[in-house]
């Protein structure tokens, strides 16, 4: 939920003048915003099926730039999914003309080193999933956790091949 009315009036006055921009007046009232503390690897979402805008909560205090972009963003796929019936691509050429309207960097990422310093630290540290086999060591790694991976050399052998998962810093390649 948005925290408070001063957040609540910003993000809704926002709004209203991209949605007046954008040629959807009503945007501002089709949409519900809100933020949220659980948003840690992603600055911000849009749900279609409610009409709802979640932005990480941190942004509120952040830089005021670095959040209406990201409210820009979303507040494009929203406009997108109201205008559009058919299905077009998530940060496809609907989406790059509102975000450039805006005045905007129609951008998918925003580079770590320009968030705010206390944001940068959990952001900048890239993690996955090591899958390794208890019984032989092999090991695969994933983005996600792949619970129903399994061992398929333990597999041939008639062994479960049930695989050991837990969450490491990604391996970097060294060069040969």
């Amino acid at each position: 939920m948005l925290r408070d009315a001063q957040s609540d009036q910003s993000l809704y006055k926002l709004a209203t003048q991209l949605g007046k921009l954008w040629g959807h007046p009503r945007l501002a009232d089709e949409v519900s915003f809100r933020t949220s503390s659980r948003l840690w690897r992603t600055l911000g979402s849009f749900r279609a099926s409610p009409n709802e805008i979640t932005i990480a909560t941190w942004l509120m205090d952040g830089p005021v730039v670095l959040r209406d972009e990201v409210f820009c963003h979303e507040a494009a796929h929203a406009a997108v999914s109201i205008t559009f019936e058919r299905a077009v691509r998530p940060h496809g050429p609907e989406w790059r003309d509102l975000v450039a309207k805006a005045g905007f960097v129609p951008r998918i990422r925003i580079p770590v080193a320009e968030l705010p310093e206390s944001q940068q630290g959990h952001l900048a540290r890239p993690s996955a999933w090591e899958h390794r086999c208890p019984v032989c060591q092999a090991t695969r790694f994933a983005r996600i956790r792949m619970s129903r991976w399994r061992c398929s050399g333990c597999r041939a052998l008639g062994r479960s091949g049930e695989l050991v998962i837990e969450r490491v810093p990604i391996p970097i390649p060294v060069d040969a």
